[in-house]
């Protein structure tokens, strides 16, 4: 094989003994004997910010390593978070297909799979990996067929590691100055998504928040809030901007712990929550014109309504022929 793989560092998970000694088998073969494996998430937890290449096994029923995936790329790992990472399954379920998409994963391996399509795999990741995107919840490769009329999307390339090391540019570049500067592009996409996600959800959950007693849909729109806020300002840069943001993010932080603890908020506060969340908006985005803002949130949530609807007509469309045709017939 044209392609030296021999300096990159693998980290094998899969609970199958037999999986995984079959694997290293493929892999040495193709010239790669850098490889950790374990059976367990738990036992790779504190694996070598070395890494290069993660090939991990996505049966587990509570989609932890789909978890983990998210984790790496959201940069709350030991791992660098724009390393490699191939899933394994037994069962490609339209469930599990889902699950891919979002985790930030780069490919996946039907098993059994051939020593072929292993192949395959590493040579697409070192020579046409996709650049990645990012959303408020999402960060990885690029896997849009066409965007949506009106979107744009930053496409950002980031370090791979894999290429690096297979074309011995790996020692003539500084790895860990690539990272941060990819880290700091990305950190900025996801302030500017965090706050437009930010008002999205308030602005949805608003009406059924004001209903007594709230709706069970809103409430749970709301409550997410708490979880952005808080990876917004992880990655808010040192200085005014930050200094600015977190006094928004706290009275948030506040109004939302009170809805959650009471059930529901008063008029006032619902309407407080509303307007630090546009001031939030405000300092994070790319937008000036603040009317603007509030039109492309407005559309957002107009968009998602209607997805909403439609998904549940589709889903009780079954329902009704079922039981249309279940029920007797009128009388002759």
């Amino acid at each position: 094989m044209s392609t030296d793989l021999s300096k990159i560092q693998t980290l094998l998970v899969d609970a199958d003994l037999n999986t995984r000694r079959i694997l290293r088998a493929m892999l040495a073969r193709l010239g790669m004997e850098k490889v950790l494996d374990h059976g367990t998430l738990a036992e790779a937890a504190g694996s070598p910010s070395t890494i290069d290449l993660v090939i991990l096994d996505a049966d587990q029923a509570d989609g932890a390593a789909f978890r983990w995936i998210h984790a790496i790329r959201h940069g709350l790992t030991t791992l660098n978070p724009f390393v490699g990472a191939i899933i394994m399954t037994w069962n490609p379920t339209q469930q599990l297909m889902i699950r891919f998409a979002s985790s930030g994963a780069d490919d996946i391996l039907v098993k059994p799979y051939s020593p072929k399509q292993v192949h395959d795999r590493l040579l697409n990741l070192v020579e046409n990996r996709k650049k990645f995107v990012v959303t408020s919840d999402y960060i990885g490769p690029d896997r849009r067929r066409s965007p949506r009329e009106g979107q744009v999307v930053q496409l950002i390339d980031v370090p791979n590691p894999l290429r690096l090391k297979c074309t011995g540019e790996f020692e003539r570049v500084n790895i860990h100055e690539l990272t941060a500067q990819a880290v700091q592009i990305i950190d900025s996409e996801k302030v500017i998504r965090h706050g437009f996600q930010v008002a999205f959800l308030v602005e949805f959950a608003l009406p059924g928040l004001a209903m007594q007693p709230p709706e069970k849909r809103a409430m749970d729109h709301a409550l997410r809030v708490t979880g952005v806020l808080e990876d917004l300002e992880r990655r808010l840069p040192p200085g005014e901007l930050r200094v600015e943001a977190t006094h928004h993010i706290r009275r948030m932080e506040g109004l939302i712990h009170a809805l959650k603890t009471r059930g529901g908020l008063a008029g006032k506060d619902l309407e407080q929550l509303r307007q630090d969340a546009h001031a939030l908006m405000g300092l994070t985005s790319r937008v000036d014109d603040a009317e603007k803002r509030v039109h492309e949130v407005m559309a957002a949530v107009t968009g998602y309504r209607s997805r909403l609807e439609q998904l549940t007509l589709a889903k009780a469309a079954p329902e009704a022929a079922a039981m249309a045709t279940a029920s007797p017939g009128p009388a002759a």
